[in-house]
């Protein structure tokens, strides 16, 4: 008993020590998408303050997926909105499965994990609340096996 407590301490003070060790983290967050299934009129939202507007920064997305998600990849609309009033839109893809089928990301039991670095060297113009928005534009309207969405924004350290 002494020694399962013991341990489950030391898993504790990893954890957190681990956490902390991420300074250079502006904003995370993933969204769970309903059932697995991500409608075409269905957009991620994400609202992150900045008050460093001299740093650059990378902006990842993060999509994990089912192994019988139909592709091999995925097409994004992005949205960013700044304090200003300034609109930003664009398009990404990722490729999540190489020419023979094989995924490309982190799986366990049938689920697959992908960070794809979006953006690399943002400056944030203004000081205040940022909206990052990402819609799927692949042709359906529903999109089967997208499990969870969502975005990273690090300060870069060279």
């Amino acid at each position: 008993m002494r020694a399962s407590i013991t341990t489950y301490l030391a898993i504790c003070i990893l954890s957190f020590s681990l956490i902390s060790c991420d300074s250079n983290l502006l904003f995370e967050e993933n969204l769970k998408v309903s059932d697995a299934k991500w409608h075409r009129n269905e957009s991620a939202r994400f609202n992150f303050i900045v008050e460093d507007t001299l740093s650059e920064y990378d902006l990842y997305l993060n999509v994990r997926h089912g192994g019988d998600y139909p592709y091999k990849n995925l097409y994004l609309f992005t949205k960013t909105s700044s304090p200003n009033g300034l609109v930003s839109v664009d398009t990404a893809q990722m490729i999540f499965a190489d020419n023979q089928g094989r995924w490309l990301g982190k799986g366990i039991g049938g689920i697959f994990d992908y960070q794809f670095k979006y953006k690399e060297r943002i400056v944030f113009p203004a000081k205040g609340e940022y909206t990052f928005e990402i819609e799927q534009a692949m042709r359906e309207m529903e999109l089967d096996n997208v499990t969870d969405i969502g975005i990273r924004i690090e300060k870069r350290v060279e």
